[in-house]
């Protein structure tokens, strides 16, 4: 793919996250205002997470099978619709509002789903191992770019517009990245899946599909470390995000725009991190980055259920997400040089299904215990609760001292070297 069109095509995925930025900020806020209850708060993030897990394993057979192009097109055609569909039944229907955004959020979280794993199965096939790293951080530059621009923008457009509105604005988003993607097809097109793109796809050889990803992943003792830490990693930030409103709104008695300024904050953090990592990655060791990186989401989660002050806690928030990227640049790396080339797609949906299971189980704890608790105890507790998991990984993740095994030669008839790169 020429420059110009690779530019395009990294802006275009750029403005998609862009909309997932939306999507976080507008949700919860949504909720909470029409309910008032920093319980249903946790309810909705249930039910915007829980359908995205489920589907990733069935993602991940189809972006072995399917064409990253034909996947993005379809993926953000559905949330187009979706978003413009709910802007215009809200208007027409205001009694069921908090119905249809349940609706709109879980079918959002679907497409979302394939459109994420599209991604990540594409990045081998283009990006030489020895440039991964470098690769992940472009990524995740990216991704915190539009954590500073999405929140600031949606606070913008909240300001002036009825929050309803920004469902509309995130249709008209995706429809953008639509028309973007198709109007690249001639170089995405060239792709080269797997051996089995050929196969077809029937429900058992989806199901062979993902038993294949499990069985790859339980011969990979380290990456099973790395899917542990990262689950106790997506509980606190789960939990983070799931009280976020409520305590922003609810306990400190702020507006909504000093709401959005919590993710703002978050994403000029980790843009900050994208300047360092690639050097932190080249001086210290991926069990020491990873060690590192964790401390400081942990420290964050603490700082969030201790503090007395809007300024603490959201100086605490920005700490606790911002550093979430150096911690996605080390386990995206370390997965993309152990994982099998050709079941990557297969094995890294089972993973990213185990990694965001704990995503609506903060949502399933936020909603059980808000009657009991405060939100910020919450997020304390599961800060304790990721600690102790974390420690009894550790005989896994002392695995990443040791080099992965060489990548298994491409066949013939599989993905080719790679040969170039993405955002």
């Amino acid at each position: 793919m020429p420059g110009l069109q690779m530019a395009r095509f990294v802006g275009g995925r750029g403005l998609a996250a862009l909309g997932d930025q939306f999507l976080l900020f507008a949700i919860p806020l949504l909720a909470f205002k029409l309910t008032g209850s920093a319980s249903q708060t946790g309810l909705i993030f249930l039910v915007e997470w829980l359908p995205r897990v489920l589907f990733l394993p069935v993602a991940g057979v189809f972006a072995d099978r399917i064409r990253g192009y034909v996947l993005y097109i379809g993926s953000d055609v559905v949330r187009a619709v979706l978003g413009l569909t709910a802007f215009a039944v809200m208007l027409l229907v205001p009694d069921g509002k908090f119905v249809v955004l349940c609706v709109f959020a879980a079918g959002m979280s679907v497409a979302a789903a394939q459109s994420y794993i599209a991604l990540e199965a594409t990045l081998p096939r283009f990006v030489p191992l020895d440039q991964m790293a470098r690769a992940q951080s472009i990524i995740q530059g990216t991704e915190q770019t539009s954590v500073v621009a999405g929140p600031a923008l949606a606070a913008l457009l909240a300001s002036a517009l009825p929050t309803t509105s920004l469902l509309a604005v995130i249709g008209a988003v995706y429809a953008l990245t639509t028309v973007n993607t198709f109007s690249l097809r001639r170089w995405l097109r060239t792709e080269t899946l797997s051996s089995s793109s050929g196969e077809r796809t029937t429900i058992r050889s989806v199901a062979t599909g993902i038993g294949e990803g499990v069985t790859t992943l339980l011969r990979l003792p380290a990456v099973l470390g790395l899917v542990g830490v990262t689950m106790t990693v997506n509980l606190v930030v789960g939990v983070g995000m799931a009280t976020s409103a409520a305590t922003t709104v609810g306990v400190f008695r702020q507006p909504d725009a000093y709401y959005g300024a919590l993710s703002t904050g978050a994403g000029i953090v980790g843009i900050l991190t994208f300047f360092v990592v690639p050097k932190l990655m080249r001086r210290l060791s991926p069990l020491a980055a990873l060690m590192t990186s964790y401390s400081l989401i942990c420290l964050g989660g603490v700082g969030v259920g201790l503090a007395n002050t809007f300024l603490q806690y959201a100086l605490s928030y920005a700490l606790l997400l911002g550093t979430v990227g150096f911690f996605n640049v080390v386990i995206r790396t370390e997965r993309v040089r152990r994982i099998p080339r050709e079941q990557f797609a297969k094995t890294i949906a089972i993973i990213m299904l185990l990694n965001q299971l704990s995503l609506p189980v903060a949502g399933l704890l936020v909603t059980l215990f808000t009657r009991s608790f405060s939100p910020q105890t919450i997020a304390l507790g599961s800060v304790i609760g990721s600690v102790c998991a974390a420690v009894l990984l550790i005989p896994l993740l002392a695995r990443l001292r040791t080099s992965p095994a060489p990548p298994d030669p491409a066949p013939s008839h599989g993905e080719g070297d790679p040969a170039g790169g993405r955002n």
